[in-house]
Formats: C-alpha cells, structure tokens, sequence
C-alpha cells in the first residue's frame, strides 16, 4: 500500500465526519431556530391572554360611580334636624354589585375652632319631596350596568346644629367588594315645612 493511497483514505473519512458535523449543527440551529420562534410566539399569546384577563377584571370589577344631585335640610314639626342627598349609584360592572353600606361623614368645627367629625347612620322615615325620587335603603343592589337613583336622609344630632358650624358632608358608600365611593356637599338647599309634607 502506498503512502498516497492512505493519505486519500483519511481525507475522505475526515471530510465524511466533517460532513456529519455540519449536517448535526445545522441541525441543531434549526432546532434553535424553531424552539426561539415557538417561545417568541408563546410570549405573544401570553401577553395577550394577560390583556384580556386585565379587560374582564376591569368589566367585572369595574369601579362604583357615586354622583351628587341635590342636598337638603330640613325640621320636622317636631323640632328634629335632617338632611337628605339624593344620590345616583351607577355600577359600571358587568357583574351585580350591592352597596351595603352608606354613611353621612359631618365635618364640624365648634365654638373653639375645634374640627371633629360625626359619622350617623341613614334613616328612612324622612325624605324631601323633591325631584320624584324614592327612598333608598342599605342593602341597594345593583344589577350590571344599571344605575338607582334616591334619597337618603339622616337625622342630624342637636348638638351639631346647635353648637358647631359644619364645613362639610361626605357621603361615604360601601360595596360587598369593598370598594368605598365618597361625594362631597358643602351646601345644602334648606326646605321650609311649607315646601315639603311630614
């Protein structure tokens, strides 16, 4: 055997096994080509899997809308103190709500200049007559996507009136989630006994 026919044996093996080589990285960068693509197009449905998720939380749990549409205050024949805030509650949710509970938050300075605050519970005796609304009471369940509109009154304590200056009202509701939504009066309308009925 002659030393040039061995050199051309091994020349072929190795360009055989380079061959195989190549073949097995370029395999191996399609495997890497494809596992790269199949992540990028896993982090894409992820992303927006995560956007529609955020979209139905924000629908179901969509936030508990409070506006003001009038306060007033009156005295009964009795001598007694109320107000009453006729209030619209609008759940903007695709799921029911229900508020369950509501509180009058009165912001009072006294003779000293002392704030303090009184919180009172609502009554459903009294309410003014005015703009054709009912009388709403805790618990107020609201379907989705629905508003109720009402009074609620309060029966002011006769320390309040007689010897402190209120600066405000707050209006304070919460919901079974937890939620709490606040409206603001600094006036209120005063209604005379000839202007509403006992």
């Amino acid at each position: 055997m002659r030393y040039e026919d061995t050199f051309s044996t091994a020349s072929l093996c190795i360009d055989f096994a380079v061959t195989t080589e190549t073949i097995i990285a370029l395999v191996s960068v399609i495997a890497a080509v494809i596992s790269a693509l199949m992540a990028w197009h896993s982090a894409a449905t992820s992303r927006s899997a995560l956007k529609l998720a955020e979209v139905d939380h924000r629908e179901r749990h969509d936030s508990l809308r409070v506006y003001l549409i009038d306060g007033a205050c009156w005295q009964n024949k009795k001598g007694e103190d109320y107000v009453a805030f006729a209030c619209s509650f609008t759940n903007s949710a695709n799921a029911p709500n229900t508020i369950v509970r509501i509180d009058l938050v009165v912001h009072a300075y006294d003779g000293e200049g002392n704030l303090s605050n009184a919180i009172l519970d609502p009554i459903i005796q009294e309410t003014p007559p005015l703009w054709d609304l009912k009388t709403l009471s805790v618990p107020i369940n609201l379907e989705p996507r629905s508003t109720v509109s009402g009074w609620i009154s309060f029966k002011m304590p006769k320390h309040l009136v007689t010897s402190r200056r209120v600066d405000k009202y707050e209006v304070a509701s919460v919901t079974s989630l937890g939620e709490r939504a606040v409206v603001e009066s600094y006036l209120l309308r005063r209604l005379k006994n000839d202007n509403r009925k006992d």
